[in-house]
């Protein structure tokens, strides 16, 4: 018999035998077990560690639940001021600035949203570097987006060039959020953006709630402040 079928066969033993320490208590004194952090211990100062990292372990993830709550409910009131800000700005690029304004507060690279040209009527009120062709585009979002409405994580170089102006540069991490309206021909219309210096602070894992919400926002004050090609 190997070792590992005798260690299972102990183990088995031992969960169907329960009594077995009250018939050899000196055992539980005797047996010792290696701790990673504290050398050998008895096995009942083992089961009270394993306890005490457990109990540890538990209140790492409340304190983790409990702060991502928190930044939650930060960044939720963050965007009432926000609501009342884009209600009152008439044109595309007042609601720009207004947009770059709130993403420095938090600390983020640059904020905005960059219009498909094949979807909205140009106008010279509208910057150029808020163009987007959607045919070199599309070869984006079929490689990151995937069928999702939003992308946070990093970027190629060439990626970067397509969306970013040189004074962007460097840029670490990005999050991308398709906007769409139901009337539009098109699936999508426009793209907000959102960069930052840091290559991990948008990452693949990351709660997109917010984001969605940010992106419904927006997307209700495009039409205040455009004229949608439909």
């Amino acid at each position: 018999m190997s070792e590992e079928l005798k260690a299972s066969a102990v183990a088995e033993y031992l969960r169907q035998h329960p009594e077995f320490f009250q018939q050899y208590p000196d055992l539980l004194d005797e047996l010792q077990v290696t701790h990673r952090k504290k050398g050998m211990l008895s096995l009942v100062e083992a089961k009270l560690q394993r306890q005490r990292d457990q109990l540890q372990r538990q209140q790492q993830e409340l304190d983790k639940i409990h702060n991502v709550a928190q930044h939650n409910e930060r960044m939720f009131f963050s965007l009432l001021p926000l609501q009342n800000q884009f209600t009152q700005a008439k044109r595309f690029d007042d609601g720009m600035n207004i947009l770059q304004e709130w993403t420095t507060a938090l600390g983020l690279q640059k904020g905005t949203v960059l219009l498909f040209r094949d979807s909205w009527v140009e106008s010279a009120d509208i910057a150029e570097q808020n163009w987007l062709d959607r045919t070199a585009f599309e070869i984006i979002r079929l490689e990151r987006f995937g069928l999702q409405r939003h992308y946070l994580g990093t970027l190629t170089h060439r990626e970067k060039t397509l969306m970013f102006l040189p004074q962007d540069f460097p840029l670490g991490s990005v999050a991308l959020c398709l906007l769409g309206k139901r009337r539009s021909k098109h699936p999508y219309t426009a793209l907000l953006l959102f960069s930052a210096k840091d290559e991990r602070h948008f990452h693949q894992h990351q709660e997109t709630g917010f984001l969605n919400q940010l992106a419904e926002m927006v997307e209700r004050h495009l039409d205040h402040w455009l004229i949608e090609k439909i």
